[in-house]
This record gives C-alpha cells, sequence and structure tokens, in this order.
C-alpha cells in the first residue's frame, strides 16, 4: 500500500531535525570547527546550501542545537503541585542526566558557549540571557519554597539563587577545561550542598 506524500512543513521539520542531529554529532566528534556547514549538510544527506536555507548560517544552527541539546530541558516547566525544594533540584538533576546521555556532545556545547564569551557576539548575548533567566527561574522557586515551607525563610533568596547558578557554571568550565575533572561527581555534591543549605 503507498505511503501518503508528505506535507511540505513535514520536509521541512525533517530536514531540520537531520541538520541538529548532523551538527549534534559532529561536534560531539571532533568540537565546533568539525562541523563546518559543508560537513553539516552532507553528515544530514544535504547540500551545503540546506544549512543557510534552514538556519541562516553555521553558527545560527549550533546555537539552535545548544538551546535544543540542553537550554531546553534544563528550564522545562514543571508541574505547579512541585514545590519550591523540588524545583530547584529538578534543574540539578536535568543536568545530571543530559552528561548521562551525552557527555561529549555536553562538553563540546559548554566549550562553543565559554568561547564565545566577551566577544560581544550574538551567541554570548544570548548564553547570558539564558542564564539570566535559568537564574530567575530558580530565585522564583527558591520563593516559592520560603511560601510553602519546603525551603528555609531565613534564605536570602537571590544571593542564594546566584550562587546555586554560579556553583552549576564553574564546575561545567571546569570540566570542560578538564578532562580529568568529575563533573557528575561535582553535580551529585551540588545537590548535596544544595539541600542541606534550603531545607528549613
Amino acid at each position: 500500500m503507498p505511503q501518503p506524500r508528505r506535507t511540505q512543513q513535514e520536509r521541512v521539520d525533517e530536514s531540520t531535525q537531520r541538520l541538529l542531529h548532523a551538527a549534534a554529532a559532529l561536534i560531539a566528534e571532533g568540537g565546533y570547527d568539525a562541523a563546518s556547514a559543508a560537513e553539516i549538510g552532507r553528515r544530514a544527506g544535504y547540500s551545503r546550501s540546506m544549512v543557510r536555507a534552514r538556519f541562516g548560517s553555521k553558527e545560527q544552527l549550533i546555537d539552535a542545537v545548544i538551546r535544543a541539546a540542553y537550554e531546553g530541558p534544563l528550564t522545562v516547566p514543571l508541574p505547579g503541585s512541585a514545590t519550591g525544594m523540588e524545583r530547584v533540584l529538578a534543574r540539578i538533576d536535568a543536568m545530571g542526566r543530559l552528561i548521562d546521555e551525552n557527555p561529549a556532545l555536553l562538553r563540546m556545547l559548554f566549550a562553543v558557549e565559554f568561547q564565545a564569551a566577551g566577544k560581544g557576539s550574538g551567541m554570548a548575548v544570548r548564553a547570558a540571557g539564558w542564564i539570566g533567566r535559568l537564574r530567575g527561574d530558580i530565585l522564583e522557586a527558591l520563593s516559592a519554597g520560603q511560601r510553602d515551607g519546603s525551603i528555609s525563610g531565613d534564605l536570602d533568596a537571590e544571593a542564594t539563587a546566584h550562587a546555586i547558578v554560579v556553583e552549576g557554571v564553574g564546575s561545567a568550565f571546569l570540566w570542560t577545561v578538564d578532562p580529568a575533572e568529575d563533573f557528575p561527581r561535582r553535580i551529585d555534591q551540588w545537590r548535596t550542598r544544595t539541600i542541606k543549605a534550603l531545607r528549613p
């Protein structure tokens, strides 16, 4: 029985996903420079021009990979029934899952973002904005936890949110520059310290 013809949107969606997966695989294998527009297109089964047609540039494609690979999962909405403490810990646990799933890709994506930092590039500005949103999300969770009783009311929520994010970003940086760094263990320590610091 013949398969129904795919719509134009279905073909666009498929090519977009194939390009994202190809870029992610190339970054994990050889880093940012290995993921040229030509190689991304070839790996995905398309021409180099497909990268420009779908994303505008290699940089915009890599930016989309970063958002899909870890920025999105780290800020996915949680059930309204979650306590403030559960919401804070969910962000830490999400990072742990991402490392378990694809550590090579995550290390390379961190390297791309850290390399862009301070250059005033569009990627650096977007990364700074995302970190600001993550800090705001954790601040909101801390405040909610102080209201629902799952987090100590004596804490300075703003300073604590900043410290939680800084520990995560700092550990990610150390892991990126030092292959001997045990990032999964650091995340476990981060989680333990956070619970100890937040609980009433």
